[in-house]
């Protein structure tokens, strides 16, 4: 997704608009066709939250507030109102909420993290989410360093497990963020399309494993190797590439991606990746079924 220092490179993929003046989902309970981690791995539940028990839910999670652009020119406001972010028919629901004053539309939003809940080292996570419609929405799933070891953005790295444009609704992608400075960041990314048909306002299981695998170039080396999916089909792999901070530790090719991270939810409007487009006044929803966070453990 983002943070508060970064600036994106734009990424030629954009669908044909496909703007509208609401981008709400339907409501109704998710269905929960869940997506089996390979079968020669062996993942263990470390952390989940199913959203079935309402604005109890909630509890624990970090919201993070404010506006002021958000170091991408954004133009909304994330703010603690239940109206923003609630709990309701088995889902989180991230709305955000554009109203027209004074013939300028303002925007409110949710942005929630598990910094107080979640911050995990290597691991498999797993989103049931839909996304929704509406040019100029940003809404993202992405994780952050617990603590900055390596310095500030983007330093001591950054994942993105999914990001999607509402006016690209066929398409997702996964990135790494890496880099010496602001202004040098290193970005690995690939983009999804999904299959005829289907789009992201749809129900799909979106999934990181995270994990050291043998390093085919170096014998005996392990490096971090980070692997993306969308309902089980594996889009992207990023072992190595990334920018190693200069404050690492000599000869630790794996840093900064050998910390714990921690888990954001948000939906953004406008800014650098969205092209400065906004929706117009309305309500829309990104929706999250459930997170499951696990870890590998050995085979017995």
């Amino acid at each position: 997704m983002k943070h508060s220092m970064k600036t994106w490179v734009a990424i030629a993929f954009f669908a044909a608009a496909l703007g509208t003046a609401y981008g709400r989902a339907p409501v109704g309970a998710a269905p929960k066709p869940d997506v089996a981690p390979p079968p020669h791995r062996h993942w263990k539940l470390t952390w989940k939250d199913e959203f079935n028990r309402g604005r109890v839910n909630l509890r624990g999670w970090h919201y993070d507030t404010g506006g002021g652009g958000w170091g991408n020119n954004e133009d909304e406001v994330y703010t603690r109102s239940p109206k923003n972010v609630f709990v309701a028919h088995g889902h989180l629901t991230i709305r955000v909420i554009g109203r027209r004053i004074h013939g300028k539309v303002h925007y409110t939003s949710g942005r929630i993290t598990t910094r107080n809940l979640l911050s995990q080292k290597y691991g498999l996570f797993e989103f049931r989410a839909r996304l929704p419609r509406g040019r100029g929405l940003w809404p993202a799933i992405w994780m952050m360093p617990q603590r900055a070891v390596y310095g500030g953005w983007p330093r001591s790295g950054e994942i993105d497990i999914t990001e999607s444009r509402g006016n690209g609704i066929h398409h997702v992608q996964g990135s790494l963020h890496s880099g010496n400075a602001w202004n040098q960041d290193n970005t690995q990314t690939r983009v999804y399309r999904l299959p005829p048909h289907q789009t992201t306002t749809g129900w799909h299981t979106y999934t990181l494993e995270w994990e050291p695998m043998a390093d085919p170039r170096h014998p005996g080396v392990k490096l971090v190797q980070i692997r993306w999916f969308v309902d089980g089909h594996l889009y992207e792999t990023q072992q190595g590439g990334w920018t190693v901070p200069p404050s690492a530790p000599r000869g630790d090719i794996n840093a900064p991606f050998n910390k714990r991270f921690h888990i954001i939810l948000n939906m953004a409007v406008g800014g650098n990746y969205v092209g400065g487009k906004t929706p117009g006044p309305g309500r829309y929803d990104m929706q999250i079924d459930y997170i499951r966070a696990y870890k590998l453990t050995p085979k017995n």
